[in-house]
């Protein structure tokens, strides 16, 4: 059976509820201007361009993380929740795993956040000096 990595986008942020307040209107679900129903240039980089809303940063940062993850390879799935502190810039403290259904994957959790760090910057919309706590799920399908 071909073996599936997937990720959950899945990101508990304690952030309050005022949080999706922040999404530009007259803007696509990422945050670009959409003029004449086209995308600006800005978004045929995606990659490159600064994240503008709290929406955008919650598929980016899950996606990252999935990105630099070298899951263990194990006969049976299983599934991990990591939490962090993501600070204004981008650095992580805190990192701990909360929840795991195989505690030999936790290293390799870890391992795929701490070296995605520092992550890109909150966007400058985003009020709280302090930064977010999240929780990333990742999930291994056999």
């Amino acid at each position: 059976m071909k073996k599936i990595l997937t990720l959950l986008t899945v990101l508990c942020i304690t952030i309050g509820a005022f949080a999706f307040d922040y999404i530009p209107k007259n803007s696509d679900p990422f945050g670009n201007k959409i003029k004449n129903n086209q995308k600006t240039e800005q978004a045929a980089q995606p990659d490159m361009r600064e994240i503008k809303n709290l929406t955008e940063y919650f598929r980016y940062l899950p996606a990252e993380v999935h990105r630099n993850w070298i899951p263990y390879k194990a006969n049976t799935s299983y599934e991990v929740t990591v939490q962090f502190r993501v600070k204004r810039d981008g650095t992580i403290t805190d990192t701990k795993i909360v929840n795991s259904t195989n505690q030999n994957a936790n290293a390799s959790v870890l391992n795929a956040v701490k070296s995605g760090a520092p992550y890109q910057p909150l966007p400058a919309s985003y009020p709280n000096k302090d930064g977010v706590t999240a929780q990333v799920i990742l999930e291994y399908r056999n």
